[in-house]
């Protein structure tokens, strides 16, 4: 049991789509990845040390498995720039190759036509308008030429920006790349301890002490189309309904395994409202409400910092993709 609980002032979603309510456990603080008991090598820890070892263990791998999916939102924002740098930096190739092009033109036209022929044309034109005139092209023709120079500075300035970027970009992904990268493998490590302690508390637990996957028609049934924020509400939860009894994965979002955030951000999905895949960043999205103000389809966000979030359905109870080595399930609401 949490040694307190917490609630603050929530905010509803545009429309009442869905609502969200907070109920924070003030936890100890996450220990180390370490799967020693603490007991003297000659006696074996017990059923009850192990279930300790084991919510400790599966709290821990909530928080990894939250920061592993703000890696991946905070790795698409990376890619989103990177991608758009890219399509600047051959925007500003493409105008550096064509003011190249223009001023080659001239360049070359000149050169055939040779420096002192147009001012000759000038100087020995019997009619002195049409000398004028003359003039005022070579003015102008000189002025374009000008402006071609620096409008070719300027492009080349403009493209090697936008390579600086672009590089920038890219160092950014990679660096986030490796850090997601070492981050799954943090969590792994954590999921790997948490199914050796599931088989050694299954070991040492009686036939059927430990429940397997439950039944996907769990109780209490659907709540109607009036709660949760209207039909969006009830859609979500018989989405999230439908999918008890599937098993929990890391960064999952369906169809056949989820995490938590996976599973509430896939059961909006079917309402139309679109959530990030992070409970602490769903939390950010609504309205809050109190938790004696909740209705099915409403948001269920846990500890802190936030690392784990149910969708209520009613009557007290709540669906939630629970933790590795174990399935999406009905639960009650503490």
């Amino acid at each position: 049991m949490p040694s307190a609980a917490r609630r603050s002032p929530h905010r509803r979603w545009p429309g009442r789509a869905a609502r969200t309510v907070l109920l924070a456990a003030l936890l100890l603080p996450l220990a180390v990845l370490s799967g020693g008991s603490g007991s003297p090598a000659s006696a074996a820890p017990s059923k009850a040390s192990l279930e300790e070892q084991l919510a400790r263990l599966n709290r821990q791998a909530d928080q990894l498995v939250e920061e592993y999916n703000q890696s991946r939102l905070a790795l698409k924002r990376i890619r989103t720039i990177r991608d758009n740098a890219r399509q600047q930096a051959n925007g500003a190739e493409r105008d550096l190759k064509g003011l190249q092009t223009r001023l080659g033109a001239r360049a070359a036209a000149a050169y055939v036509q040779g420096a002192g022929n147009t001012l000759a044309a000038v100087l020995n034109s019997e009619d002195p308008a049409s000398a004028i005139d003359r003039v005022q092209v070579l003015e102008l023709l000189a002025s374009q030429d000008g402006d071609l120079v620096d409008r070719l500075a300027l492009a080349g300035q403009a493209y090697d920006g936008r390579r600086q970027a672009l590089a920038a970009a890219e160092r950014d992904a990679a660096a986030e790349v490796a850090r997601l990268d070492a981050k799954k493998a943090e969590v792994e490590r954590a999921a790997d301890r948490t199914r050796a302690l599931l088989r050694e508390l299954e070991a040492r637990s009686t036939a059927g002490s430990r429940p397997g996957p439950p039944s996907a028609s769990p109780q209490p049934s659907p709540p109607p189309a009036s709660g949760g924020g209207g039909g969006g509400g009830a859609a979500a939860v018989r989405y999230a309904m439908a999918q008890v009894g599937k098993p929990y994965c890391y960064g999952g979002a369906g169809p056949g395994c989820f995490d938590c955030s996976g599973l509430t951000m896939r059961a909006w999905q079917q309402a139309g409202v679109s959530l990030p895949h992070s409970s602490s960043a769903q939390y950010g999205v609504g309205r809050h409400v109190s938790a004696g103000e909740l209705q099915p389809g409403d948001l269920i966000f846990y500890y802190s910092p936030i690392s784990h979030v149910s969708i209520y359905i009613g009557n007290g109870q709540r669906v939630s993709a629970t933790h590795t080595g174990d399935y999406v399930r009905v639960q009650s609401l503490g």
